[in-house]
């Protein structure tokens, strides 16, 4: 026996309460309904399709991992695919029929009419096919062509989960509240300073973490250092940057006839360019273990976990931070992003992108079991 779980179908889209659906009710009430009487039925495959990167899908890892569910994640290829869930878990259901073909019952949880060329086509391969659906208010109405076509349909009568307490957000802070915690985190963390100048990074991801909603733009600066330098009275660290050498002079005027070519002097040999000597392993190892301990028990993890996703380019300011004197260039990468992509193996944490920003984020893999 197989179980698939439409979970975006049953809750009605991510615009509505994501996290209320109880999941543990249903598998315990399809427990009841797809076990023989008196016997134990043998499940191979109970999977549930969502996107599971929304932070509220985080309310259902207790009811995944007490009842053995695969978390399948499904991203929209395109913002005009909206039904990429229902694609990847019919193109699942027919591999499970022909990898599996002692597999004789699929269960499939869902209202959604799409389904019901699958369920045929799961008839005339010989299966026999159980549809439910729930009493839930936000999963709406059952498609009739679907209940019918399934050899039996059962409504599992479970009342909504209570939604998962979310954090009221900070109010706004005045100007003087945002200059005063400036004032405050500065002169308590040595980490906020360069010396006697204020480092901008790490204090740019406390006030988000504390604000959210409120950035400097909201008082009238283009940058925070604008804002701490006019409204704190303090330097702002700037690193000076690099020079560039100076360019050589052009001839005063041009020759009137081309050069002669001479012929090299015998010494004058052509002296090759110092290659560059690339880091040893040990030394490429060091730099990743130096990163992954950041994520695994030091300040990268509690910033991640406190912004949910953490932009690369402030992952990127807290690393040199932290492990000062060394850069990903050092260890033998091209960019940061593929350093860090290795660093975080074997850490909860991941790479993200969305439309505009690469990210870190905590991995949707640890709901999956």
């Amino acid at each position: 026996m197989a179980v698939f779980i439409d979970l975006e179908n049953l809750f009605g889209g991510y615009a509505k309460d994501v996290g209320s659906v109880p999941l543990a009710a249903i598998m315990e009430q399809l427990t009841a309904v797809i076990s023989p009487p008196g016997g134990v039925s043998r499940t191979t495959t109970v999977r549930a399709y969502a996107n599971w990167a929304q932070p509220a899908m985080r309310a259902y890892e207790d009811d995944l991992l007490a009842h053995g569910i695969e978390a399948v994640q499904v991203f929209s290829f395109t913002k005009s695919v909206k039904n990429a869930a229902d694609i990847q878990m019919c193109v699942d259901v027919l591999a499970e029929a022909q990898d599996r073909p002692w597999t004789g019952t699929f269960v499939i949880v869902s209202g959604d009419g799409g389904f019901v060329p699958l369920v045929r086509r799961l008839r005339q391969l010989d299966k026999r096919v159980i549809v439910a659906s729930t009493n839930h208010a936000a999963a709406g109405t059952v498609n009739h062509l679907l209940a019918s076509a399934a050899d039996e349909y059962h409504v599992l009568e479970v009342a909504p989960s209570a939604s998962p307490t979310r954090p009221s957000k900070p109010a706004a802070p005045t100007l003087a509240q945002y200059r005063d915690e400036i004032k405050a985190v500065v002169k308590a963390n040595p980490g906020m300073r360069v010396g006697k100048a204020v480092n901008a990074g790490p204090l740019g991801v406390h006030l988000r973490q504390k604000w959210p909603e409120t950035t400097f733009k909201d008082f009238g600066s283009a940058t925070l250092g604008n804002f701490v330098e006019q409204h704190c009275g303090l330097t702002v660290h700037r690193p000076a940057p690099a020079k560039t050498p100076e360019a050589t002079p052009a001839a005063a005027a041009p020759q009137a006839q081309p050069p002669v070519a001479e012929a090299p002097h015998p010494k004058a040999a052509a002296v090759p360019a110092k290659a560059t000597v690339p880091p040893s392993s040990a030394e490429r190892g060091a730099y990743l273990r130096a990163i992954r301990r950041l994520f695994l028990n030091g300040p990268l993890s509690a910033a991640v976990d406190a912004a949910t996703r953490l932009p690369l380019a402030t992952a990127g300011s807290l690393v040199r931070q932290h492990v000062p004197g060394k850069t990903y260039s050092d260890a033998g990468y091209g960019k940061f992003a593929d350093m860090l992509r290795d660093a975080l193996v074997g850490t909860p944490y991941s790479l993200g992108r969305d439309e505009k920003h690469a990210y870190v984020e905590r991995s949707a893999s640890l709901l999956q079991t």
